[in-house]
This record gives structure tokens, sequence and C-alpha cells, in this order.
């Protein structure tokens, strides 16, 4: 073999070793970039970042389904209880509205209400692969509060869910 064949196979194999690397560390690359749009309060930037209408709709569905079976279990005991599902389910869009938003994407894992939480809070954010496509991101403190994350493209990403606890 030539020396101009060893060297374009090295060059070749150092491309795709960096494309592989970066193509692993573009999650990563997009947590830091939420993390300093949480920080900032950059909305717009934070728009771009999150798919706020789909985690919306993702996560009213998440508790209008735990409502739905907690309350199924109490209108067996009290059929009173369907009038006071139809006030609580009243609630779950405002509810919902203040947890995705950047207080309470600060909020996520931490305990504590959006607005309560400190924005520092989001520094302690972990990621963690589910698949070549998805990711999560969530607090050691709290590893069942999680923001799934969707691959777009070969190295874009977008916050797509969240997950919470509806204990």
């Amino acid at each position: 073999m030539g020396r101009a064949v060893k060297v374009a196979l090295a060059v070749l194999a150092l491309g795709l070793s960096a494309f592989a690397l970066y193509l692993w560390a573009s999650p990563y690359l997009f947590l830091r970039a939420l993390q300093g749009a949480v920080l900032e309060g950059d909305r717009a930037r934070l728009e771009r970042l999150v798919d706020f209408p789909r985690v919306r709709e993702g996560l009213k569905a998440q508790v209008q389904a735990r409502l739905l079976r907690q309350m199924g279990q109490e209108v067996a005991q009290n059929p009173l209880a369907g009038l006071a599902y139809l006030f609580v389910a009243g609630m779950v869009d405002p509810m919902v509205d203040a947890l995705v938003s950047p207080e309470g994407l600060a909020a996520l894992g931490t305990g504590l209400g959006p607005g309560e939480a400190p924005k520092e809070a989001v520094k302690g954010w972990r990621l963690a692969y589910q698949d070549f496509r998805t990711a999560y991101v969530y607090r050691p403190e709290d590893p069942s509060s999680r923001l799934y994350l969707e691959r777009q493209g070969l190295f874009g990403w977008k916050v797509v869910r969240m997950e919470l606890p509806l204990e």
C-alpha cells in the first residue's frame, strides 16, 4: 500500500471518528443550550428548543388519564365524585401551562412549583440515552421526572415530552 493510500485511510478514519463523536455528543450539546436558555430566561431560544404545544398536550393527557383512573374508583363509591372531576379537569390546563414554562422547566425534579425553584437548578440536570432517536433529561434526586428529547435529523434535538410522577 502506498503512502497516499495510508494517509487517505487515516484521514477517512479520523473523519468518521469525528462524525461519530459529534453524533454521540449532540444531545449533551443540546442540554447545554437548553440549560443556558432557561438560566437566561430566553423565551425565543426556548421556543426553538422545546416543542411547547406537543409537551403541553402530552402532559395534559398524562394528568387527565391519572384523574380518570382515580375518579373511576371514587365514582363507584360516590356518584357526586363525577362533579368533582369536572371541576378538577377545568384546572388541568392552567396547571400544565405553568409547568410547561421556563420557570416550570427549572423546577423539574426539585419538588418545588414553577417559580419557586431557582433557575440554577437546571445545572443539576443529567442526560441519558433511551435509544438512538430518544434521550431524556432528569435530576438525580428525582429520576422519575423527565424531559424527553427527540432527534431532529442527525444532529438536532428538541424537547417533545415531559413526564412527571403523578402519585
